[in-house]
């Protein structure tokens, strides 16, 4: 089956080889968008943490916040995936077969959940405990994600 897709994806892997300044702007988006996304999701993550501890307006201020901020993380999260799937596209025989590609792709999909779960708590509680622990396991797994990218890296 590696086979079989990597044949298929021979011209794209040939023309992300040989077109540096492709591959440049393919990585660029991919890391542009994890600065964007990661980085407003963070911030947030941290304002949520001390909500609990805030004044009713200043939580519901965090709340809004949190909320307007959904779409820039998910169009930055779109982003992120598509110009994954484009170096993932490049080099299948590495990927598919490596643990560390999976591990990573595991916790992406954690992390699409948890922001859904993020989402909801941040409509329906203005300041609850289940708001802070989902913004606690976004933060870990934001910064766990890029550890993971690193060793990726290393094993490709």
């Amino acid at each position: 089956m590696i086979a079989t897709l990597s044949q298929a994806l021979a011209t794209w892997n040939s023309y992300y080889g040989n077109h540096q300044a492709l591959s440049v702007t393919i990585r660029y988006l991919h890391l542009a968008a994890l600065l964007v996304g990661g980085g407003t999701a963070l911030a947030l993550d941290r304002e949520i943490f001390g909500l609990r501890r805030l004044a009713p307006q200043m939580r519901a201020a965090t709340i809004a916040r949190l909320n307007s901020a959904h779409a820039l993380v998910i169009g930055s999260l779109a982003f992120i995936v598509a110009s994954g799937l484009l170096m993932a596209a490049a080099d299948v025989e590495t990927y598919l077969v490596s643990p560390t590609f999976w591990i990573k792709m595991a916790l992406v999909a954690i992390l699409l959940v948890n922001g859904a779960v993020l989402a909801r708590a941040g409509r329906s509680a203005a300041g609850g405990r289940r708001l802070a622990v989902v913004s606690v396991v976004s933060a870990v797994l934001w910064l766990v994600i890029v550890y993971v990218s690193n060793w990726l890296r290393v094993a490709a």
